[in-house]
């Protein structure tokens, strides 16, 4: 599974958990989602730019 539609669809996960009334669930869902979201904006912040002139 491509990471971006990975955290679409943790991001789904807690609405849905939001949705049905699930709060503890749907807190620990975000937070998860949340890490998971840092961690993969911090591979791309520090990843090496390809650019040739």
């Amino acid at each position: 599974m491509d990471m971006m539609a990975l955290l679409f669809f943790l991001y789904l996960i807690t609405m849905l958990f939001a949705l049905k009334g699930k709060r503890t669930l749907s807190c620990y869902s975000f937070i998860m989602s949340l890490i998971v979201s840092l961690f993969w904006f911090s591979h791309h912040a520090t990843d090496t730019l390809m650019i040739l002139l």
